[in-house]
């Protein structure tokens, strides 16, 4: 009987111990993310609007030591290098709408704000060209939104109308309006299920993953919500581990990487993974540079973030980064 129980709790101690195990292996695996400084931004600068065509990030607008700027600087991936493009249409501006707004080989920036208020205008630029066109502005003038493109309809989503920096004064924004790229035409769709700026925002599989924001002032949330734009409707989803506004967000496969951000007191490098199959969330590695109000750009399964904030806002940095999963 002795020799039977002895033998019973060698077999349940192997199981254990190989869960254990296979558990610590996997969160090992997992947890393999790394990050590489790359060239810094040629200055300091924060609430850039930023996508990318191929192998070439293009950043516009933001403000630096200077104040706002109509700056188009353009990074090289494959030779780690800036140049600069023709300079954006006035007045200069920083906290256009987040996000990748990249479509069809055109980077999109919509509203921000500047000393005079926000604004609504709508801007394109080709990188081939190096040329800028004015479209049909935005109706709802703002700061601190999120854009993602999903099909020719890029959708603009929630912001304030104070430009005096994240979560410093509204009122917030439940407001959400599709431009159709085809069209030159706006349109309003469902609102954000609870006003908010400064938030993150990620297209994937034809819906739109929004994450955090400004609530009010010094206020966060950790709501995450998705829209789907065929049935106009949103749905909300697992929150964020840590409540934060100011995020970026990059994707890789059926990942997203919320990273960085601000608490409501400080600059945030965590970053936290959501997985969109399952609905849940991880911690990978975190960001070298806390900071908020960067720019992001997903390509070839890295996830690059220029620019920023830290450790508060209205102190610029010049840091770029890319983290590989």
């Amino acid at each position: 009987m002795r020799d039977h129980f002895c033998t019973g709790r060698k077999w349940l101690l192997a199981v254990v111990a190989g869960a254990l195990a296979t558990f610590g292996a996997a969160r090992a695996g997992y947890a393999q993310g790394t990050w590489t400084e790359l060239a810094p931004v040629p200055a300091p600068t924060e609430g850039m609007a930023v996508g990318g065509v191929g192998k070439v990030v293009i950043t516009a607008y933001g403000a630096s030591s200077t104040g706002n700027t109509n700056l188009t600087r353009l990074y090289d991936i494959t030779t780690d290098s800036w140049s600069l493009g023709s300079p954006a249409p006035l007045p200069a501006r920083s906290e256009a709408a987040y996000g990748d707004t990249t479509h069809a080989g055109f980077l999109y920036v919509i509203g921000g704000g500047n000393s005079g208020g926000v604004l609504s205008d709508l801007q394109r630029y080709d990188p081939v060209t190096d040329a800028w066109t004015t479209l049909a502005s935005m109706p709802t003038a703002r700061a601190g939104a999120v854009a993602a493109v999903v099909d020719n309809n890029l959708f603009v989503i929630g912001g304030r109308l104070s430009a005096a920096g994240p979560c410093n004064g509204g009122p917030y924004l439940a407001t959400v309006e599709k431009y159709d790229t085809d069209t030159d035409t706006w349109s309003t769709v469902a609102p954000l299920p609870s006003p908010r700026s400064d938030l993150a925002a990620v297209a994937h599989g034809g819906k739109i993953f929004v994450f955090g924001g400004c609530t009010g002032t010094a206020s966060v949330t950790s709501e995450v919500d998705m829209y789907n734009p065929e049935t106009n409707t949103w749905t909300g989803l697992a929150p964020m581990p840590t409540p934060r506004a100011s995020i970026v967000a990059g994707h890789s496969g059926q990942r997203v990487y919320a990273i960085g951000g601000w608490d409501g007191v400080s600059a945030l490098n965590v970053n936290e993974v959501y997985n969109i199959a399952g609905n849940s969330w991880s911690t990978d590695t975190a960001m070298p540079t806390a900071r908020l109000e960067a720019g992001t750009h997903s390509h070839g399964g890295r996830v690059y973030v220029v620019g920023g904030a830290s450790p508060a806002f209205g102190s610029s940095t010049a840091a770029n980064e890319v983290f590989k999963p």
